[in-house]
């Protein structure tokens, strides 16, 4: 069996991923498979899922509209509708000033960016948090939660903060939002450059993975960052090629070669349920033939085409 075939015999979420976005042909789920699974789990009294709306790990209503997103759940389903909704009524009060000495945490407000732009949601508070974010870019190009941190202030970008903003701001001129775009566009730039000045994965100072979490595949991200997690923004705002992503490309290879990638490091915390069994990870597997697709397409072309199963 081809690899191909094998992510085609998965969930119907993993079938349509594969087929939209690596044959580019069409395939309708239908909000089936783990996508209803998560539906079916949503309180429609409280519009929510796991009880909160951020709080709990990863059974809140952010990290499931979070995997919803990433599956492409229909975006105007009512559930994701009206949860994304008591998202943001929860999240942004007050234009972001959520004590007298703090703002919203820059992630979440870059998630909670990203879940509404998703759902087409027109409200006045997309350019608040617009403003925010762009007000509180670092020097070095990146964003970081403890801009105001009281006891753990950082004048450094953070790349799991970053990238947030980065897919948030992608989905913004995605999904058509006009607002300022132009400084978005700009400032997106210098992010990337932020991403890219470290391979995606290195520190500055001694060239060496800023933390081996950052070279492991996990699914799904939550809010943590990971050099496939970067190279699969670029993929989708449709970034060329730049040597400086070659390193992660290659740890992509390297886990490749036993001709699927492993389900990955699960992050502790409490889940719906569990997405996959056994060490073979098809969403992670279907990650890493998108990257190659699109920065090493004669090495994709080759894996998809030798039959280890």
């Amino acid at each position: 069996m081809q690899i191909i075939d094998w992510l085609l015999e998965g969930d119907i979420v993993i079938r349509h991923l594969t087929n939209k976005h690596l044959l580019c042909r069409s395939f309708e789920h239908n909000n089936g498979g783990y996508i209803a699974k998560y539906l079916n789990l949503y309180d429609a009294a409280e519009q929510e899922w796991g009880g909160s709306i951020y709080s709990g790990k990863w059974t809140s209503s952010t990290y499931t509209l979070l995997e919803l997103k990433y599956m492409e759940v229909h975006y105007d389903n009512p559930c994701y509708q009206n949860g994304t909704k008591k998202v943001l009524n929860g999240l942004w009060k007050n234009h972001g000033k959520i004590s007298k000495y703090r703002y919203q945490d820059m992630c979440m407000s870059a998630m909670l960016l990203s879940l509404v732009c998703y759902g087409r949601i027109n409200d006045f508070r997309t350019n608040e948090i617009i403003d925010y974010i762009l007000s509180h870019q670092m020097d070095d190009g990146g964003w970081n939660c403890a801009w105001d941190s009281v006891h753990n202030r950082s004048a450094a970008g953070s790349v799991h903060t970053t990238i947030s903003v980065l897919e948030a701001f992608a989905d913004y001129e995605k999904y058509g939002y006009d607002y300022r775009l132009a400084e978005i566009k700009r400032q997106a730039a210098l992010g990337q450059e932020y991403l890219l000045k470290r391979e995606l994965f290195k520190s500055l100072k001694t060239g060496e993975a800023i933390h081996s979490d950052m070279i492991s595949f996990h699914y799904p991200c939550r809010w943590k960052y990971d050099c496939f997690r970067a190279l699969e923004y670029f993929v989708h705002i449709g970034h060329p090629y730049d040597n400086r992503m070659q390193d992660a490309i290659n740890l992509v290879k390297t886990a490749l070669k036993k001709g699927y990638i492993n389900k990955g490091k699960s992050y502790s915390g409490k889940i719906h349920f569990p997405l996959e069994s056994g060490t073979k990870g098809k969403f992670n597997t279907y990650r890493g033939l998108l990257i190659l697709k699109h920065y090493d397409n004669e090495f994709y072309q080759e894996a998809v085409n030798i039959i280890n199963f």
